[in-house]
């Protein structure tokens, strides 16, 4: 894993693991949409990330079949694509404190995903994407913990 960056606004456990983090471009994309919590960030590090910290809020519909192969490949040693996780910093609805707290949530990816907590992986690969809650208000309704 590499040495934590003081200007990273990650934890140590979640600091890049193929280098410091780089600064995003001035210029924004035209063809990159900016108000999707899924824009893709495709030069954004790749982390390692605990799956513990990742709650996935909306169910999945699984290919048995995909997932028992992709477990096999990476019993194999193969390594996938990372998935996208979305970082919410804020505070919960239900504290009264208003205490700030870091959310990990994971939209896609759910094969990767399953297959990784079937074997019992602690962390998964993954670029994380920061999103204010109230986007995340609106994706998650009234489920939304904040």
């Amino acid at each position: 894993m590499a040495e934590p960056s003081s200007t990273s606004c990650l934890p140590p456990e979640l600091q890049p693991v193929d280098g410091p983090a780089t600064q995003a471009s001035a210029t924004p994309d035209p063809d990159r949409p900016s108000s999707s919590i899924f824009s893709r960030a495709d030069n954004a590090p790749v982390h390692s990330v605990p799956m513990r910290v990742i709650h996935r809020p909306l169910p999945s519909e699984l290919d048995e079949d995909k997932v028992q192969a992709f477990m096999e490949e990476m019993k194999g040693g193969d390594v996938f694509t990372p998935i996208e996780v979305v970082k919410v910093k804020a505070p919960l609805k239900t504290d009264p404190t208003k205490t700030t707290q870091n959310f990990y949530f994971a939209m896609g990816g759910c094969h990767r995903y399953e297959a990784t907590k079937r074997l019992g992986l602690e962390t998964i690969r993954a670029r994380i994407i920061e999103v204010p809650a109230s986007q995340m208000r609106v994706y998650l309704g009234a489920g939304s913990p904040f």
